[in-house]
């Protein structure tokens, strides 16, 4: 008589680094009901294996729906032996078994656990029996240890560990089982040769053989390599309420391989729908057809001055010390202010190390490392750097045909601490301390060629920013939470040729308190104030500068304005409030308000806004959402030398509405139409105004209007059969009419298509490959249409066209990126190679003209570009 025996593994679940916009990874301690199963179909035994007695184990992947009803079977290495037909009845039988459903706070969700199916035969004979223990003595532990993943050093709870002797030996065998911390134990062993053996799902099996002495222990650890090596195993996704019209959340893990971006967080941003495409290092984000200062930058909710490395080429924060990235285009709700563009919220992560760990990332760009380690069961700490190493390669030297002396090439830095410290349940620390360096120096050995009106051919740039940020969580109830936060920090901003100079120190404070309170099942009240204050000093002598919509032209470094400020503070305090509302099943409303004041301006703002989601079905999901958007003028704006004190803060109106459809697990589909107007734009003017019987240039007025409307589209596939990826496609139209004009024009960064297609796949063997296929319509330029000759400069001015009237041809670029991981004993080690601009197409940056503006070229961006790096890993 046959027997056979399934064992289901509900592993430790962590984590998914892959969750979708629309989900939350979930700890499996926060599962109020594991998936129990209610039914179990026995498998065919295949004959021709049972005539010849082999026993096999099948390591399966199940996807259980909402209904406990398994949606979906996949077959997992390691693989039994081929040819009987194991995997085939084994995944038969699966798709089969019935479940109750897995939970949280009682609501069913769509799991993926791993599921092994034994095929056991009985004994021809009974095994003899294993006499019990001396009574007179208390058992024995003589053989022990510890099994661990081989690599990351993780332990392996749960497993199954087996002893046993030879049929010549007497045939004995014993099983263990390993605990929390991997470990397991056999009491009183006889002596002599002793087989082991350890199977777990995901796992490849390992046997060694043991020596078993007399009054003697033996302890062993065991280094057990899994079937593949990728930061999607094993994990449970569950929805979670969202709260936003569209926001995508980016994890780490994702974040690292997506390739053309060299594994730099805000990178990858470039990617997602609403997005435009800037410059070759530009260093901007442009977010729905909004100006790129429109758009907050955040790192954990506190304001910073840059985000990147020389205008783009690196991102301040590195990837290991990155929790996510959470991107809202448009439609957010009140916790945010001061922009009417879009906001990306750089979050870093919460430490929860289980050993010490860390890596080094050593590439053609750069060098960086990070550690981190408990600090007893209450505490932990991290640690970070990075530094770039362009100037050690290049070393300066002359290039005496281009008449530039590299003094001191590009060299950045970043460092990062964060420290978790949780007292008590009820309280939770942390202090983040985190900042950035750039310098430059370049020597022009002849000043003439970067311009005639140039006093000096030496070139300084420096640009550092710090910051300090301690959060505090206090939830003395279920009900209730409160969320702290101060940030103190300053800004350097150092940059000189000639007499052109601009050296501004800001010192910032940034506070931030949020309540939340959960008044009924139905109703969530939040409550907040915001208040920045920012205090300058420094000295800005510079030319005038061309604003969004004016063609560059040839700025006149003859004719130089200058402005000081000493110690001069500004303040920002904002307040918000919300109720978050479920008056019906499936139905979420969100009704805020938020009011700002801007002490530079002298004005105060109210803004409302209204965010709403419905399920119309399980899979399908209809959104919307409206508010009112505030954002004060850049500071030079409203310097009395540079711009117009009187002017007042812009105003953006967002309206949003889209459908979410799930058709599978892991596969969403998202669509969302928007449109902005906006309003008391600042826009350059001509008027002048008269200040004490002092006729002066306005420079700048709030006459100016704008519309933003379009489309977005976001197939994204979470981690299934070892592939990953999405596509987002934007369909837009950008406008603005300026102060006094009667005519709108394209916004300089408007691009009527933008498509993306990022995708990886898992290989066997530890092999990653991935592709990003980009394709943008041009960005719109003013062209020069004439040029006159101005005898005082001694040069050709320009005479342009109507505004942004041509376009760039279209930008179209492929990028690829290959991982390689090796798995040593207590670390790995990856090399990788990102590969951009594949089929190295010239692409446009820009229009170019000769010295009297009667030729036209096109400025093009890299050729192919190829970036090698390792990362060793703890």
């Amino acid at each position: 008589m046959m027997r056979l025996s399934a064992a289901l593994g509900l592993l430790a679940l962590w984590s998914s680094p892959l969750a979708a916009a629309d989900s939350a990874p979930i700890q499996s301690s926060r599962l109020s009901k594991v998936p129990r199963q209610k039914e179990t179909v026995v498998a065919a035994y295949p004959p021709e294996a049972e005539g010849k007695r082999i026993e096999a184990d099948v390591a399966l992947l199940l996807d259980i729906d909402l209904e406990g009803n398994v949606s979906h079977v996949e077959v997992q290495p390691p693989a039994p032996p081929p040819g009987y037909g194991f995997e085939e009845s084994a995944a038969a039988a699966a798709r089969q078994f019935h479940f109750e459903p897995a939970e949280i706070d009682g609501t069913p969700i769509a799991v993926q656990v791993p599921y092994l199916y034994r095929f056991r035969l009985p004994p021809l004979s009974p095994p003899p029996p294993v006499a019990p223990p001396p009574p007179h003595r208390d058992p024995v532990i003589n053989f022990d240890g510890q099994l661990v993943d081989r690599g990351t050093r993780a332990p392996l709870p749960g497993v199954l560990v087996t002893a046993f002797r030879e049929q010549a030996a007497g045939g004995e065998g014993f099983e263990a089982v390993t605990d929390a911390e991997g470990r397991f134990e056999f009491y009183d062993l006889p002596p002599g040769p002793w087989r082991v053996l350890i199977e777990s799902p995901g796992y490849y099996p390992y046997r060694t053989l043991e020596q078993v002495v007399e009054r003697q222990r033996t302890t062993v650890k065991y280094y057990v390599e899994r079937g593949a090596y990728n930061p999607f195993d094993v994990t449970v996704t569950a929805e979670a309420p969202r709260k936003e019209v569209n926001r995508t959340i980016l994890p780490s893990a994702v974040i690292e391989k997506v390739p053309g971006t060299v594994g730099d967080p805000l990178n990858v941003v470039a990617s997602l729908p609403g997005v435009a495409r800037t410059p070759l290092a530009g260093g901007e984000i442009v977010v729905r057809g909004a100006a790129p200062e429109d758009t907050q930058i955040l790192v954990n909710g506190t304001t910073v001055p840059n985000i990147y490395h020389f205008g783009g080429l690196r991102s301040v924060i590195p990837v290991g010390m990155l929790e996510s990235i959470d991107f809202q285009p448009g439609s957010f709700n009140s916790y945010y202010g001061r922009a009417i563009g879009g906001i990306i919220d750089v979050r870093i992560k919460k430490l929860n190390p289980p050993r010490l760990g860390g890596y080094v990332d050593v590439s053609l760009l750069d060098a960086g490392l990070y550690l981190e380690a408990p600090i007893g069961s209450k505490a932990a700490v991290a640690v970070a750097a990075r530094r770039s190493y362009i100037d050690v390669l290049l070393g300066g030297g002359d290039a005496a045909d281009s008449g530039v002396n590299l003094v001191t090439a590009p060299v950045y830095y970043d460092y990062q601490l964060v420290a978790n410290y949780r007292p008590a349940p009820a309280h939770d620390l942390r202090l983040m301390v985190f900042g950035s360096d750039d310098r430059l120096t370049i020597l022009f050995t002849k000043p003439g060629d970067l311009s005639l009106q140039s006093t000096s051919g030496r070139l300084n740039q420096k640009q550092s920013f710090y910051r300090s940020l301690l959060e505090y969580r206090y939830v003395p109830a279920s009900k209730l939470e409160n969320s702290l936060q101060a940030a103190v920090g300053r800004d350097l901003a150092d940059f000189s040729l000639g007499n052109v100079v601009f050296k501004v120190n800001t010192d910032t404070v940034h506070v931030r308190d949020t309540v939340r309170w959960k008044a009924a099942r139905y109703l969530t009240a939040v409550a907040g104030i915001d208040f920045l204050y920012q205090r300058w000093n420094g000295l800005a002598r510079l030319p005038a500068l061309p604003k969004e919509g004016t063609p560059p032209g040839n700025i006149d470094l003859g004719h130089l304005m200058e402005t000081r400020v000493d110690s001069v503070g500004t303040w920002s305090p904002g307040w918000y409030g919300e109720l978050e509302l479920t008056p019906i099943d499936r139905l979420f409303v969100s009704a805020g308000v938020r009011a700002d004041y801007f002490s530079r301006i002298s004005q105060t703002t109210l803004a409302p806004r209204l965010i709403a989601r419905y399920g119309v079905f399980p899979t399908l999901t209809v959104k919307g959402g409206v508010g009112l958007y505030y954002q004060e003028p850049q500071f030079d704006e409203t310097d009395p030398n540079f711009g117009n004190p009187r002017v007042k803060a812009e105003r953006a109106a967002h309206v949003s509405v889209g459908l979410e459809w799930k058709p599978l697990p892991y596969f969403t589909l998202d669509g969302t139409a928007f449109y902005k107007d906006l309003s008391n734009m600042i826009s350059a003017t001509d008027a002048t105004v008269n200040d004490n019987g002092v006729t002066r240039p306005l420079r700048f007025d709030n006459g100016g209007v704008g519309r933003v409307k379009g489309f977005e589209l976001m197939a994204r596939s979470q981690f299934t059969n070892r592939f990953a990826g999405w596509v987002a496609y934007t369909l837009s139209r950008s406008e603005r009419r300026d102060s006094g004009v009667p005519d709108y024009r394209l916004f300089d960064f408007d691009q009527t298509h933008i498509l993306a297609a990022v995708a990886s796949y898992q290989l066997p063997g530890n092999w990653q490959v991935g592709g990003r296929f980009r394709y943008v319509t041009g960005t719109p330029q003013t062209p020069v249409v004439g040029s006159i000759f101005n005898s005082l400069s001694d040069q050709y001015d320009p005479i342009y066209g109507a505004s942004n009237s041509a376009r760039t041809p279209a930008f179209s670029q492929l990028d690829i990126r290959v991982d390689k991981k090796w798995i040593h004993r207590g670390w790995t080690s990856t090399m990788y190679v990102d590969l951009q601009n594949v089929y190295n197409r010239a692409n446009p940056e820009g229009f170019s003209y000769n010295h009297d503006f009667t030729q036209r070229g096109i400025t093009r961006g890299l050729p192919v570009l190829t970036v090698v790096g390792f990362k060793a890993e703890l």
